[in-house]
């Protein structure tokens, strides 16, 4: 079917051997004229394999966000055309009676550069960079969304369809995937204005004394450094801490909506209570994590319970990931809120070079945590804790921690709390 004709607003530009065009066009178009990426494949196979990849969650993701969310913003489809024939208008002939000296600063190279670019309808036009958010804004707009007229950038390129023309784009394609970058957690947490645990985060070290660094280590890493005396954990460390507290509050198994749909402030207000209130529940069960939250010395009570002694479970980021875990499957199996379930799990043992940890979490040896000691450590507190766990696996792995056989019900049934 040839579409009509379409002009529109552009840049065009050059940048090594690629001349491109970087336009604004209205959703309703693009969703109409932009196919994705299989044109680059003369092989059905990896056409359709494309085709599946980009049906999935991800696009209705987008699509759900296209809907929902009054502040959404795309960067710039990167869209191959080929056929039909595309005719750069040129709007250079500027004048001013005013800003004469305006017009005489903009270089020769540059006057050109403004116009529009006229499609004829009989364009192939296919998405090789961004054909996830293509597809998103297909399904949006089937299921009724009213965002037609609403503009999206795009920069067009040309495309040959020979082999050294398809050579070409399917390595633009890869060198655009590639090289994409994605956006790193402390990033998130600095700047996300969607993301509830980051806006939580937050306010937790900007308006709460019992979170404001040194408390909380505002570092980039997950762990805490070795010469860090101070801080009970890491930025990252309670953002992670705080999306496991948050899934199982709203009762989702994933964190997609808590990171891309800001709720409401009250909403808000909710989780940042949730949190606060996890919190205190862990500062009324442990007394070292109190002291360390209402202390205006925290050094002085940290430094006592880490460090290469091994120290206090929930001093290190690997600890209180597990007794979050345990807990929120404590909270789940008894039908009880977190902070019962902190109440119930405050007579477990916390001591990093003393059993159940000792080889397992903590090296002894090399004074370090080992993190591939993690499901075992956890799968031993929910033992202790009367959860459901494989006894007969935690039994053999928990032997081969401590370098041969042992009666290790005998070791961990006294540490029971059921």
């Amino acid at each position: 079917m040839k579409l009509q004709p379409l002009a529109l607003p552009a840049l065009r530009g050059t940048i090594g051997d690629w001349i491109y065009y970087s336009c604004l066009m209205p959703l309703s178009e693009l969703a109409l004229r932009v196919r994705y990426a299989e044109e680059i494949h003369p092989n059905k196979a990896l056409s359709e394999l494309i085709q599946r990849s980009l049906e999935g969650p991800r696009a209705r993701h987008i699509a759900e966000y296209l809907r929902s969310t009054q502040e959404r913003f795309f960067n710039s489809l990167v869209l191959a055309t080929y056929g039909g024939s595309p005719d750069w208008l040129e709007v250079g002939n500027f004048r001013s009676g005013t800003k004469a000296d305006v017009l005489k600063a903009i270089p020769e190279t540059s006057r050109d550069a403004l116009g529009f670019l006229s499609l004829s309808g009989s364009e192939r036009i296919f998405a090789i960079d961004g054909q996830h958010r293509l597809a998103g804004i297909k399904k949006a707009l089937e299921e009724g969304a009213d965002l037609g007229d609403e503009q999206v950038p795009v920069i067009l390129v040309g495309h040959k369809k020979d082999v050294a023309g398809m050579q070409r784009t399917r390595r633009l394609f890869t060198t655009l995937n590639k090289t994409a970058v994605p956006v790193r957690k402390r990033d998130i947490i600095a700047l996300d204005e969607d993301d509830v645990m980051a806006i939580v985060v937050r306010r937790l070290v900007e308006t709460n004394p019992s979170f404001r660094d040194p408390k909380i280590a505002v570092i980039g890493s997950q762990n805490i450094p070795v010469g860090n005396r101070v801080a009970l954990t890491t930025i990252s460390s309670l953002y992670d801490i705080l999306k496991l507290l948050f899934m199982f509050s709203v009762g989702q198994r994933t964190d997609r909506g808590l990171r891309f749909n800001r709720p409401s402030d009250d909403r808000l207000d909710y989780f940042y209570e949730v949190a606060t209130s996890y919190f205190d529940a862990l500062a009324d069960a442990f007394k070292p994590v109190g002291e360390t939250l209402t202390s205006k010395d925290p050094g002085s009570i940290t430094e006592m319970h880490r460090g290469p002694h091994g120290g206090h479970l929930l001093f290190r980021p690997i600890g209180l990931e597990i007794v979050t875990r345990v807990v929120i499957e404590v909270a789940r199996s008894k039908g009880i809120d977190l902070p019962s379930a902190v109440k119930f799990v405050e007579r477990i043992p916390t001591d990093l070079a003393m059993v159940p940890f000792r080889n397992v979490i903590w090296d002894p040896d090399r004074q370090t945590i080992n993190v591939a000691g993690k499901t075992l450590a956890r799968d031993i507190l929910k033992y202790i804790c009367g959860l459901a766990v494989d006894q007969a696996e935690v039994v053999r792995q928990y032997e081969l921690t401590q370098g041969g056989s042992k009666d290790v019900l005998k070791i961990l049934d006294p540490l029971r709390l059921v």
